[in-house]
C-alpha cells in the first residue's frame, strides 16, 4: 500500500497498492461490520470456520482464516482468536472497498452431525453474494489421499445489501 503521506517514500520492499483514502475505508470497515452481524446471525449458534482467499491488483495471494465459536443463549456472544479474527475482518474490509481486489471469497464451514457443511460468498462490488453449492464444493474438496470428511455443500445465506435497503 502506498504512503498516505506524500512526502514519506515507499520503502522499495514493500508492495505498492493505491491507498484509497480514509473515507473509503472507514465505510467499508462499516460495511465489514454489519456483513459479519449479518453473517453471524444467519449462521447460528456453532463453530465456524472461516476461510477468506483473495487475487489482488498486483496478482498476490491473500489467505486468512479464523474459527468463530458462536453462542446465541442466554445472550450472543462470539468467540474467536483475536488476532487470527482482526485479520480476516481487514482482508473482507480490503475487498468490500474493492480498489485493491480483483477476486475475493470467504468460505464458511460449520460442524454439524453428521458431518461437516459449508458455505460461500464472492466479495464484489461492495458487498457479499452467495456462491453456487457447485463452486464452494470444488474449492473445500480434499485431495484423494486425505482421511478428512467430505463436506457437504449448502446456499449461502442471503446477506441483504444494506446500502441498497430502504
Amino acid at each position: 500500500m502506498t504512503s498516505p503521506h506524500p512526502d514519506q517514500p515507499a520503502r522499495a520492499d514493500r508492495r505498492t497498492l493505491p491507498y484509497p483514502g480514509d473515507e473509503a475505508i472507514n465505510a467499508a470497515r462499516d460495511r465489514a461490520h454489519q456483513a459479519f452481524a449479518q453473517l453471524f446471525t444467519a449462521l447460528g449458534a456453532g463453530r465456524h470456520r472461516l476461510h477468506y482467499a483473495a487475487v489482488d491488483v498486483d496478482g498476490r495471494y491473500a489467505l486468512a482464516s479464523t474459527t468463530v465459536d458462536v453462542t446465541t443463549a442466554p445472550a450472543w456472544h462470539l468467540d474467536a482468536d483475536p488476532d487470527e479474527f482482526i485479520v480476516v475482518e481487514a482482508a473482507v474490509t480490503a475487498a468490500l472497498e474493492g480498489s485493491c481486489t480483483v477476486l475475493a471469497t470467504l468460505i464458511v464451514q460449520t460442524e454439524r452431525a453428521p458431518g461437516p457443511v459449508v458455505c460461500g460468498w464472492r466479495i464484489e462490488r461492495g458487498w457479499l453474494h452467495g456462491m453456487r453449492t457447485t463452486a464452494v464444493q470444488a474449492a473445500v474438496r480434499p485431495c484423494a489421499s486425505s482421511s478428512t470428511p467430505l463436506a457437504r455443500a449448502y446456499p449461502a445465506p442471503f446477506l441483504p445489501d444494506p446500502s441498497v435497503m430502504g
